[in-house]
């Protein structure tokens, strides 16, 4: 009798938990348009794996699904090495094959209404160019590369394209391309070098950066470089209009253009370590593309070096998708596969929290879009201009801006110049980072904008060279790299960088100067930053490189010092949070409706050495100040529902956030 109630038991238990998975599955399968949280796995196959598909099975891909509820779901077709991991008939796979893993995998996530997308390693292809040495790029110093396949080779006619098409075949979904444009290098080989010449009429061939035409050279790369991915974007959407395609990183950080080619979706690999801070840049580089976007946050720590690739905590992992979605995006987080192409069973319980996590924030946050605050100019020209590769910016410059900006919790957006040109007067500050160039149109229209009303802040030695006038500069002389100190409010600290010795015009306001030493009583007459008249507007200029400083070495003093500079220039900002420093802003629209974005930054993310923590402190009490003009309705705070007390005075909304953990928002009901 006993046998017979505990097997009753078991039956209803299990029936049960079929049932909450059942419940659990999507209704429809979503493009990737509307997709806002995946996984994606990946192995980089290599030729060596004989037993392909052995553990995996139906049950396990069910499970996992069924228990993680993701839109869609990414695996290996082929890596870097070139090595396909399922039985393709168009290139080179793995030895043996116990059973086809993506016959398996496509059947088990059409049965789960579950996108499918394949990992394809595109202008890296290490298989191809060992069998076809010829096809390979050629380096400056004359030797064929291992892995880079040449855009004059035939690689992208009979292996790349036809491949695509046979995944369509297979009836996935999509693609997202991997070493693509970061990927790039240029080619010095003949064929490549007489289009150049022909191209262009220079026969003196750059191979240094130093060299007389070496950015021509750059930039014909990039022209290569776009037609390649034209070319097969073009080829794959003839062949099947529903297959949705990208190639990692394209019109990114990496590649800051404007989107001319027709990507389904926008897409990019955060980088392992520090990917907090990393997110919240690239997310924000992406969102005002104009495109659907998302990004993958890795689940491991790796620092491509000794580093054991270690599981990153479920806490990791919904700190940096915090800053991507407060930023409107989809977030993506990248397991590997085994070798044999199983996925591991234990993950399912973390990305499970973490799918909990990220849907209870996807109404307030899906697609939302950025209220023009402040704008952080991504000098496109200059850093290409300067560029030792094709897609590889001397981005630092800008991610310490960035990052000065959003410690000072202010809400801000990256612009590039195609994204400011003709919208300029939505943004009440324009922010220009360290830059040495900017184009002489892109100039005027600043000065219109300034002259307007708009108010302008330049950073760094070589930015205020190129506004000298504007800044109501008499002299200005760069120095050379050393230690210099400055105040903001009652401290002082210290910058190794090297600083414009300036004479300003009578008129100009001088807003600091440097001290000689970490002493208020050292205080010197060379200006350190300054605030000039210009029309309706103001333009302010800091003689130093703050952002590269800030990412070399974060100081709160330094923080504060350009947060100050900020507040003079733009008092008016929409929200004010006072409690912790600890809290990045992000002020969105959706619906009609203000969302504020509250992101706890605490933890140990930027420690390069530490693979993993587990816990972030809850940030207490905080205070947040909303100009709203009118009192609302209600502010809420998400997710929950719960209602929060408005004090309203002079235009300001006023609420307490008992408890920040990681990421909450505020929604402000007219």
């Amino acid at each position: 009798m006993k046998k017979s109630i505990l097997f009753l038991i078991i039956i209803f238990t299990i029936a049960n938990l079929f049932t909450t998975a059942q419940s659990n599955k999507p209704v429809v399968k979503l493009k990737r348009a509307d997709s806002f949280f995946g996984v994606h796995f990946d192995l980089h196959a290599s030729e060596e794996i004989t037993d392909a598909g052995k553990t995996l099975t139906a049950a396990m891909i069910d499970t996992f699904l069924l228990k993680v509820c993701p839109d869609f779901i990414q695996i290996d077709c082929k890596g870097h090495p070139g090595i396909s991991s399922y039985p393709t008939k168009v290139g080179f796979h793995v030895k043996g094959f116990e059973k086809d893993p993506l016959k398996l995998f496509r059947e088990r996530t059409e049965m789960n209404n579950v996108a499918l997308y394949m990992h394809f390693s595109g202008v890296m292809d290490a298989k191809v160019v060992s069998e076809h040495p010829d096809w390979a790029i050629i380096s400056a110093s004359g030797e064929r590369s291992k892995q880079k396949t040449s855009f004059f080779s035939p690689y992208i006619d009979i292996y790349m394209i036809p491949q695509l098409k046979e995944m369509s075949d297979y009836k996935v979904d999509g693609a997202w391309i991997d070493g693509e444009c970061w990927a790039v290098e240029p080619d010095y080989g003949d064929a490549s070098l007489a289009r150049f010449t022909k191209e262009t009429g220079i026969t003196d061939i750059p191979r240094k950066q130093s060299d007389k035409y070496y950015p021509e050279f750059m930039e014909y790369t990039r022209r290569l470089f776009r037609e390649h991915l034209n070319k097969y974007i073009t080829a794959i959407h003839k062949y099947d209009p529903s297959f949705q395609i990208t190639s990692n990183w394209s019109y990114s950080s990496m590649m800051p253009e404007k989107v001319t080619i027709d990507v389904d979706y926008l897409s990019g690999d955060v980088t392992p370590q520090n990917g907090v801070y990393r997110s919240a840049f690239e997310a924000r580089c992406l969102a005002p593309q104009g495109k659907p976007w998302d990004l993958m946050a890795w689940g491991f720590s790796w620092d491509g070096a000794k580093m054991p690739m270690s599981i990153k905590s479920s806490v990791q992992l919904e700190q940096e998708a915090a800053q991507i979605m407060a930023m409107g995006g989809g977030v993506q987080f990248y397991f590997q596969q085994n070798r044999d192409l199983s996925i591991k069973p234990w993950l399912a319980t973390m990305l499970s929290e973490i799918g909990v996590f990220v849907r209870e924030r996807q109404p307030y946050c899906q697609k939302a879009m950025a209220i023009p605050q402040i704008a952080l100019l991504y000098p496109t020209v200059a850093y290409q201009r300067s560029a030792s590769r094709p897609y590889s910016n001397p981005l630092g410059k800008l991610e310490g801006s960035l990052n000065l900006v959003l410690d000072g919790q202010h809400s801000v957006e990256i612009l590039m110049e195609h994204h400011l040109t003709g919208k300029m007067d939505k943004y009440p500050l324009i922010i220009i980072p360290e830059c040495d160039y900017l184009e002489p149109a892109f100039i005027e229209e600043l000065k219109k904008y300034v002259s307007s009303g708009g108010d302008l802040l330049i950073i760094g030695t070589e930015t205020a060279k190129i506004f000298k006038n504007e800044l109501g500069i008499k002299t200005l002389k760069i120095l050379n790299e050393d230690e210099a100190f400055y105040a903001a409010g009652n401290k002082i600290g210290a910058i190794r960088s090297s600083i414009d010795s300036v004479e300003v015009n009578p008129g100009v306001r001088v807003l600091s100067t440097f001290y000689s030493g970490s002493d208020f009583r050292l205080k010197g007459n060379m200006i350190a930053s300054s605030e000039n008249a210009y029309g309706n507007g103001k333009i302010a200029g800091v003689y130093f490189n703050a952002g590269s400083e800030y990412l070399d070495y974060k100081s709160p003093v330094l923080r504060d010092y350009i947060s100050s500079l900020i507040n003079d220039l733009f008092p008016g900002r929409l929200v004010r949070v006072s409690g912790s420093h600890l809290v990045h802003v992000t002020v969105n629209t959706l619906n009609n409706k203000m969302f504020v974005n509250l992101v706890n930054i605490a933890g140990e993310h930027t420690n390069q050495k530490a693979i993993g923590y587990d816990e972030i402190p809850s940030l207490k009490d905080l205070t947040i100040g909303i100009n709203t003009v009118q009192k609302p309705a209600k502010i809420v705070l998400q997710p929950g529902g719960h209602e929060l007390k408005i004090d309203f005075k002079n235009g300001v909304s006023t609420v307490i956030v008992p408890e920040l953990k990681i990421h909450s928002i505020l929604e402000v009901i007219q």
